[in-house]
């Protein structure tokens, strides 16, 4: 119990003593030792050094004596005249010129002493701020030695730098944080250009056992070389529509050819062009818009994105069922919904279901033609557009996603 009461109280303690905290309370303890510490010096030579400064003046006591003619005083120790004088004579500290030389004498002493002091104690407070510098920059160090051991083999590795919640351990949290991104990003590029090889080798084997099978065979006929055509020009087609999605993917914000588009007359060519998919899996497809909307954006990349979408609706539905696509106008933007009564996503799969390559079922997406970069694309093209995309889904009863996009690029 003490234990964890002392813990909580030193918690309690880092989280007041920050860092800046820490350096203002050193300086301002630095500042004042130092002040006190050359008032103290001030004084002490002072005392020492004034009294015997003046002590060296000749102080010179006058006694009455007969004198001539414009002297008045002969110093102690001369011969005593014969005949004393009654006046009481002046001491030397009543002159005023020995007085003004007393002062000037005090003065240049002090002078001294204090140009003396300030340079001891400027020594002494550079001192004192190295040693301070040197304390607080202490975990900074140990950090930067920590991150030196950091590689791209090591990007599983973190700080978790104990002490106090200040500003080193939230630079060091910082850290954590972004080799967490970067082990991540390097994990999916990985998993990327690993898929990315595989589903260019599958087509790719397809071509070369088509044309070892007809070659091998002495006795292929001309309806073997048909069909030999016919499957290399489908595994072809495949690696050009893998190879422009791949290009897709990799293509920046700033290739974005923005122009008036007008949702409806879009929507209504994709469902065009879509429609005799649909029929052959024997799902209807149904175009929802009360407004007439027009976004900036580029056409053939957001007719993509919703093409995407809505043969998703269609391969991965029911026979019978529909895909409907509705927008919705808002005051900042525009939501466009693609809803469908397929077999739907199971909720462990929907947080992955944008990831590149990823498949929920991979034997039957690849059996139906797809690579599992679809939902990607249209995720990326939504997001170059600066807009989002989401969905809702129920196993067994369809799925809706929904697009937001802006008015305008930016």
């Amino acid at each position: 119990m003490t234990k964890q009461f002392l813990r909580a109280w030193q918690r309690r303690l880092g989280e007041f003593f920050t860092l800046r905290r820490r350096l203002t309370v050193w300086t301002a303890g630095l500042l004042l030792v130092l002040g006190l510490g050359l008032t103290a010096y001030i004084n002490t030579m002072t005392a020492i050094r004034v009294p015997q400064a003046v002590s060296e003046v000749v102080t010179v006591e006058l006694v009455p004596t007969q004198h001539p003619p414009g002297e008045s005083w002969r110093p102690l120790g001369s011969p005593t005249p014969s005949l004393p004088q009654t006046i009481s004579p002046p001491t030397a500290m009543g002159d005023p010129s020995a007085i003004e030389q007393v002062q000037e004498i005090a003065i240049r002493e002090v002078r001294i002493v204090s140009l003396i002091g300030a340079g001891i104690f400027a020594v002494l407070g550079a001192m004192g701020a190295y040693w301070m510098a040197q304390q607080a920059l202490r975990p900074v160090q140990r950090l930067g030695r920590l991150v030196q051991e950091i590689r791209v083999e090591t990007l599983d590795r973190r700080l978790d730098l104990d002490g106090p919640p200040d500003e080193v351990k939230e630079l060091a949290d910082a850290f954590d944080r972004m080799l967490e991104h970067l082990e991540r990003a390097f994990d999916q590029q990985g998993r990327f250009v690993a898929d990315a090889a595989h589903e260019l080798r599958t087509p790719l084997a397809t071509l070369r056992t088509n044309l070892e099978v007809v070659l091998s065979d002495p006795h292929a006929t001309l309806l073997d070389y048909r069909e030999m055509a016919g499957a290399l020009e489908r595994a072809l087609e495949r690696l050009e529509r893998l190879v422009n999605d791949l290009l897709l993917l990799a293509r920046g914000e700033k290739d974005i050819r923005a122009e008036p588009v007008y949702l409806e007359v879009l929507i209504g060519d994709v469902i065009q062009e879509l429609e005799p998919l649909a029929q052959s899996h024997q799902v209807s497809l149904r175009c929802n818009i009360t407004d007439e909307v027009v976004l900036q954006a580029d056409v053939a990349l957001l007719a993509r994105a919703l093409s995407n979408l809505i043969e998703n609706g269609i391969r991965y539905n029911h026979p019978g069922g529909s895909v409907t696509a509705t927008v919705h106008r808002e005051a900042n933007g525009v939501t466009v919904r693609v809803e469908d009564t397929g077999i739907g996503i199971p909720p462990q799969e929907k947080s992955h279901i944008f990831e590149r390559f990823y498949r929920i079922d991979r034997s039957r997406a690849r059996h139906r033609g797809g690579a599992g970069l679809g939902l990607s694309i249209t995720a990326h093209i939504v997001q170059l557009h600066g807009g989002h995309i989401g969905v809702e889904s129920t196993p067994g009863v369809g799925s809706t996603f929904t697009i937001w996009l802006p008015y305008s690029k930016g």
